[in-house]
């Protein structure tokens, strides 16, 4: 026996020790989906192959995934590993539908997430593990611990309507929203340079500054006061659609906010520098509050990096759930 079939064969006693069964939620449309399904295969080896259930995401939209994970949800449990080899948009999906479906019993909602670095930022993956590994799996999944995250609890209230959103790492109001919309239009067009990944990088943040600087303010009702906002961001965690810099771990019970109200060059300057700097300095931390605030024009909104638009008049509120997920993580058991 070689030293890594060793080392695999080890892994895979820690893991079964832990789980019984493994179910996978694969989207082959992901940015990332050729080195996610590499992940997947490495993972599936880890496990009798009885114990794994694959889901593969369908392009009628999020309804349709959701009742593809419902038709599964009797596999699911305190002794199931869910990985998830997708973005941003799968990852909510899944854990919106864990939490809040009716589907889902308490001990199904104990469930342990693994997201596997797919599509373009993956917020979650990121905070949860560091960067993609560049080899196995192993290590993580014999090492990493189970730990409680609770997502950010978005509702917005229009009339008689309240819609209620599940944002795991960020919920943003405005000019960023903004940014975000004009990004997915590079989804369909990718030059030839972003196979670089800094080069990739570097443009994306030249497109999302351009956006911040012609980004129009939007009136709204906040504090008992009206004024124009330019940006807002509440934040679950250190990290920002693949920017760090928020001072707060993802497992605490806090999340941060942010409010830009001038559209002025040297505010937006300072604005961007905030949110790629180390220890960002006008971040707000919630300290258990409800931020809420009423719009008197419309303006755009992103639940991680999902972009709607929010009509004029709508009401909207953001706080920590009191329902928490569970997730395996290295980065974040101290």
């Amino acid at each position: 026996m070689t030293n890594r079939t060793a080392k695999r064969a080890a892994s895979a006693a820690v893991i079964q020790n832990n789980f019984d069964t493994c179910v996978i939620v694969y989207n082959p449309t992901s940015t990332q989906a050729i080195h996610a399904h590499e992940r997947i295969q490495k993972l599936r080896e880890l496990f009798p192959e009885s114990a794994v259930t694959l889901i593969r995401t369908s392009p009628e939209g999020r309804e349709a995934n959701k009742q593809l994970l419902c038709a599964q949800a009797d596999k699911l449990g305190g002794r199931t590993l869910l990985a998830i080899a997708g973005g941003d948009g799968t990852i909510n999906f899944v854990i919106d539908a864990l939490l809040r479906d009716p589907h889902f019993t308490p001990e199904m909602r104990c469930t342990t997430i693994l997201p596997l670095w797919g599509g373009n930022g993956n917020d979650l993956a990121h905070m949860l593990n560091g960067t993609p590994p560049r080899q196995s799996l192993n290590p993580l999944l014999s090492s990493g611990k189970r730990v409680a995250v609770y997502p950010l609890r978005c509702e917005i209230v229009t009339g008689d309507t309240t819609s209620t959103y599940t944002a795991i790492c960020y919920a943003s109001f405005g000019a960023s929203a903004l940014a975000a919309r004009q990004l997915e239009t590079l989804r369909g067009v990718r030059p030839f340079f972003h196979a670089i990944g800094a080069a990739k990088f570097v443009h994306e943040l030249g497109m999302v500054v351009r956006a911040l600087l012609s980004a129009p303010g939007f009136l709204v009702d906040d504090d008992e006061t009206t004024k124009t906002i330019y940006d807002r961001l509440c934040i679950n965690g250190s990290r920002f659609a693949k920017v760090s810099g928020v001072p707060l771990r993802l497992t605490d019970r806090q999340f941060c906010y942010i409010t830009v109200e001038q559209k002025r060059m040297a505010s937006m300057a300072f604005h961007i520098t905030e949110l790629i700097r180390k220890h960002p300095g006008r971040y707000t931390v919630s300290d258990g509050r409800t931020i809420a605030f009423t719009l008197r024009e419309a303006a755009w909104a992103q639940i991680d990096g999902e972009v709607m638009r929010i009509d004029s008049g709508a009401h909207v509120r953001v706080r920590q759930a009191e329902q928490p997920f569970y997730a395996l993580s290295t980065s974040l058991t101290d």
